[in-house]
């Protein structure tokens, strides 16, 4: 072998180690930044949460193990490490209620790297059973891929009509209360099929028809932009199509291989920018019309909270429903709402405020635990227990919600809250711990969810889906008790959607069997 053909691997190293030498020094970098302007005593204290926070979203990369764990982690990343430079390194103010918070950095950032110790743990677990060798590319006949098509269709008709009712009658929209009388399974099932499970379905057949007829990867992504601007403007969400968008391309990264033009992906991921832009622009305008504008016209007090959430779908607990003398804002279209808002210049600074805090500041983390760190005297196991089994009924009269400050107690009509995050919940009890043990297994319990769903339909889009949505909703924790009626809800879903596969593979089979013997 000659010498040029010796140096030859390492030559087309360079570009991969030049990026991980790039990563590490800027994580080295910002560590000795972070450590310069720390506001808290305890450097110790600011290593371990800054390593354990990088170490949560390495780990992942090293071993994969699911899409959730990556994503759980990364989100995490975002609402302590992301939040915490922001704050020490360029002053950005945090917009979330804190309680009476003033300098107990060392306890609010030791609860926080207890719970990211606790998701590297169980990283490195679940890289021991990894969702993805699960998954299995469908193979049928091809009258198959004919019901497919006919299912993928009902679908699409049904979300169509579902999204209209979400927007006309508030099913579940951001700060708004239910706006009809519905029994409450059916309830249940309308909100998670808006909030997720249309997404589910959508993107679990468009697999199947891009393996059974050889359907291009980018079919993916539109299928994700349009159930995503759908569910974005009924639900009032800014971030909706984003994360669905963002399942679609998990499939396309894992199935990479299997892409044939990447131009067409790159058209799709380009449409998907332009219509997400499109989506932001108008469900924030008419979020700045409902929550400011249209409020101060009916109430006579400028209402303008930094951050809303829907309550949401539990199917429990007291109905949401306005009585029938709740005094409603009046009825706007979208057009109105626009002209409204761009009339209004206070409106307007206040909705440039609120996009320019999205990317970092709005993601739940970091005022969690400074909200435990301002209340140490009332933490312990029966406040965390409390907390954990809380009716979501509460809305704004909820334990966290009081302790945090109370800033949305006397809004009327709307319902504002602020999110304590998983780790703020567990920070509730006063114990690392405890916050580390909680994490651990949410982690755990998150990840053998994801591997449930790929192994029980072998479909990669489910996988993503059940990962995306489990990670989000994780991170957005204020009832834990929603989030384990959507886990429920959601692992029904998936068991049903294999279910249907393997009666559809297995009369398949059969019909393949008469087949060959005639």
């Amino acid at each position: 072998m000659s010498q040029s053909q010796k140096i030859q691997p390492s030559r087309a190293n360079v570009p991969g180690n030049a990026i991980l030498l790039g990563v590490a020094l800027l994580v080295a970098s910002m560590g000795f930044v972070l450590l310069a302007t720390y506001p808290g005593q305890s450097k110790l204290i600011l290593l371990w949460f800054y390593a354990s926070g990088c170490a949560a979203v390495f780990i992942p990369l090293w071993r994969p193990s699911s899409f959730f764990v990556f994503l759980l982690s990364s989100f995490l990343f975002v609402g302590f490490i992301a939040k915490a430079v922001a704050n020490f390194v360029f002053g950005i103010a945090l917009i979330e209620p804190t309680s009476t918070f003033r300098t107990e950095w060392d306890q609010a950032l030791a609860f926080a790297a207890s719970g990211f110790s606790g998701v590297c743990a169980a990283g490195l677990a679940a890289s021991f059973y990894p969702a993805f060798k699960e998954i299995r590319k469908a193979v049928a006949p091809p009258f198959v891929s004919k019901f497919v098509v006919v299912a993928f269709a009902s679908l699409i008709a049904v979300s169509i009509g579902l999204y209209w009712a979400n927007y006309s009658f508030h099913i579940i929209r951001i700060g708004f209360p239910l706006g009809i009388n519905i029994n409450p399974r059916l309830y249940a099932v309308a909100a998670f099929v808006i909030a997720w499970g249309a997404l589910l379905g959508g993107l679990t057949l468009a697999l199947w028809l891009v393996e059974l007829r050889d359907w291009s990867y980018s079919v993916l992504i539109y299928v994700a932009v349009f159930l995503g601007l759908l569910a974005s403007l009924s639900m009032g969400s800014r971030i909706q199509l984003l994360l669905y968008v963002l399942a679609a391309f998990a499939v396309v990264v894992l199935r990479r291989r299997d892409v044939r033009s990447w131009v067409a992906i790159a058209v799709a991921m380009g449409l998907s920018g332009f219509v997400f832009a499109g989506s932001l622009a108008v469900v924030s305008l008419e979020r700045t019309f409902d929550f400011s504008i249209s409020t101060a016209q009916t109430q006579g007090v400028p209402q303008q909270p930094s951050g809303v959430v829907p309550q949401q779908p539990t199917g429990i607990g007291k109905t949401l429903a306005p009585s029938p003398d709740s005094s409603a804002p009046p009825a706007a279209t979208i057009i109105d709402k626009v002209d409204a808002v761009r009339g209004d210049r206070f409106a307007l600074a206040g909705l440039y405020r609120q996009l320019r805090n999205l990317a970092v500041m709005r993601w739940v983390g970091l005022e969690g635990t400074m909200t435990a760190a301002a209340n140490l005297d009332h933490l312990g196991g029966d406040l965390f227990l409390h907390v954990i089994k809380e009716d979501p009924a509460a809305g704004a009269q909820a334990i966290y919600q009081k302790m945090s400050g109370d800033r949305y107690g006397k809004v009327q009509y709307y319902t504002f809250l602020t999110l304590p995050g998983p780790i703020g919940v567990a920070s509730l009890s006063g114990s690392i711990i405890v916050v580390s043990v909680f994490m651990f297994f949410l982690t755990i319990a998150g990840h053998s969810i994801e591997w449930l769903a790929a192994w029980v339909t072998q479909n990669v889009a489910s996988a993503a889906v059940t990962g995306v949505s489990l990670a989000y909703l994780l991170v957005q924790m204020g009832f834990p008790w929603t989030l384990f009626i959507y886990a429920i809800e959601l692992v029904l879903s998936v068991l049903f959607v294999g279910a249907v596969w393997y009666i559809v593979d297995w009369l398949a089979t059969g019909r393949r069997a008469v087949t060959a013997k005639v």
